[in-house]
């Protein structure tokens, strides 16, 4: 790995935080999609409920997947799609109350955003998101020396 250290010690420390916000992503987004079928889109035919719960599917996995992939890339700035993904989930879900859900899956559908928010804002995904960036512009630096023009001998 760039910098020293061992990949190993690496996934260790950080791949269960990387994989938590995308799996609390990832229920975040179903639970928002169940919620919206059963709520605002409740009047609808049943073939476009699921057209819709399709389309806001693809949606938001592009979202959270290019999110976190440039993340894992040593993007800082997108660490905010990521958040705002889960702030569009979070005010998406909140006005459903008003339909009278199942208790139980709002909470849930309320809970998991604010359960992704604080893991993006947790000591070690913080320092895994500053490694990540130097690694960046370490291999950044590596490219450019590789680039220089040498002296001919």
């Amino acid at each position: 790995m760039i910098g020293g250290g061992s990949m190993k010690q690496f996934l260790v420390r950080y791949f269960p935080v990387f994989m938590g916000t995308i799996f609390l992503g990832c229920f975040s987004g179903s639970a928002l999609l169940v919620l919206s079928a059963g709520t605002y889109w409740r009047a609808l035919a049943p073939s476009t409920r699921t057209d819709y719960v399709g389309l806001g599917t693809l949606v938001l996995v592009l979202v959270l997947v290019l999110g976190n992939l440039l993340i894992a890339r040593g993007r800082a700035w997108a660490v905010w799609w990521v958040a705002g993904y889960f702030l569009a989930c979070l005010a998406a879900v909140l006005p459903t109350f008003a339909y009278g859900p199942h208790q139980g899956v709002y909470l849930f559908a309320v809970l998991l955003p604010l359960l992704g928010l604080a893991l993006l804002n947790s000591k070690r995904h913080r320092e895994m998101r500053g490694k990540l960036v130097d690694i960046r512009r370490q291999r950044k630096l590596i490219i450019q020396a590789a680039k220089a023009p040498r002296p001919r001998r």
